[in-house]
């Protein structure tokens, strides 16, 4: 059985605070990293987060920035559990009761991906090599951690409403919908003639044409756009996003005009406007929670990562060896 990806993300970030071994790493050759308050992080918990998170970061980038992050992650990783489990010790003294919202997650991931029992879910984890006993164990120190945050962070984060207007103001082009614009064109590909005299030929059969005949009628005629259905709808764009030259000659355009013959590497163009929408800011009521969300995010982190090292103050913690 296949399993969405929101299911793979769920599982991917409670292994991140995972405080047992990967059971695909035996036992017998653990190594012992580091302890925090009692707790230990072990070899086969440090792969099991490598390996997690490796696959997490190969769906986001591609080629040398998936190699940045990825020495970026091993780099951190280990000081990345000892924080987990920090926060994982003075939560679990708390003894907070999650079992209702964990039950509240689990019936929502199966929703969101078509399972219909227990017995489902435990198949669609284990083709991706997690536990179903240990998966929903994580995720209930996940929910306590998060409960543990919410107490200790959350009630102190406080964003005031002149300073999301602020950012609104100083990040307009964040909430500005660019100008669009459809293009109709006949389009040349100068690889398709041996010499530029049945070229220009060519194009003049087709200036004539214009004169006569309506843009469409000429341009499925002429063009040489790639394509079955459709050899002249070049497409929808943002500024910025074609030709400069095209852009330049197809900007001023009204709608139903056509421009003259445009030269670019491939081939000649001519571009006929179907349709432009003007540049629009989105208003600021419309973005204002999702500002203050924003905010609040980064609020808390700066928050959490200044809590975080008091504990370390406070806490005991050994580290044997880097991984």
């Amino acid at each position: 059985m296949k399993i969405k990806k929101q299911l793979i993300l769920t599982a991917l970030t409670i292994l991140l605070i995972s405080s047992g071994p990967f059971f695909g790493f035996p036992e017998l050759i653990d190594k012992i990293f580091a302890v925090v308050n009692g707790e230990i992080i072990t070899y086969s918990e440090l792969k099991s987060s490598e390996i997690e998170m490796t696959r997490y970061l190969s769906q986001q980038y591609q080629g040398e920035e998936l190699e940045k992050q990825l020495d970026e992650m091993k780099k951190n990783l280990l000081n990345r559990l000892i924080e987990q489990k920090l926060l994982l010790s003075y939560a679990k003294e708390k003894n907070y009761d999650v079992d209702g919202i964990v039950e509240l997650i689990i019936k929502d991931i199966k929703k969101q991906n078509n399972i219909n029992s227990d017995e489902e879910l435990k198949a669609a984890l284990a083709s991706q090599g997690l536990d179903y006993d240990q998966w929903k164990k994580q995720l209930k120190e996940t929910q306590t951690q998060q409960q543990f945050i919410r107490e200790k962070i959350g009630s102190k984060v406080n964003i005031d409403s002149s300073a999301i207007m602020e950012y609104y103001k100083k990040n307009i082009d964040e909430y500005t919908v660019p100008a669009k614009y459809s293009l109709n064109c006949i389009f040349l590909n100068k690889e398709n003639y041996l010499s530029p005299s049945v070229l220009q030929e060519k194009m003049k059969t087709i200036d004539a044409e214009l004169e006569t005949n309506s843009f469409e009628e000429t341009a499925k005629k002429y063009s040489e756009l790639p394509g079955e259905d459709n050899n002249y709808f070049l497409g929808e764009f943002k500024e910025g996003e074609l030709d400069a030259k095209i852009e330049e000659a197809s900007y001023g355009l009204k709608e139903g005009e056509h421009s003259g013959w445009i030269e670019t590497a491939k081939g000649y163009y001519i571009t006929q406007l179907i349709k432009r929408t003007e540049s629009t800011v989105t208003e600021y009521k419309l973005v204002r929670e999702e500002i203050e969300n924003k905010l609040k995010m980064a609020e808390q982190e700066k928050l959490l990562k200044e809590y975080i090292e008091q504990l370390k103050k406070e806490s005991h913690i050994k580290i044997y060896e880097e991984f």
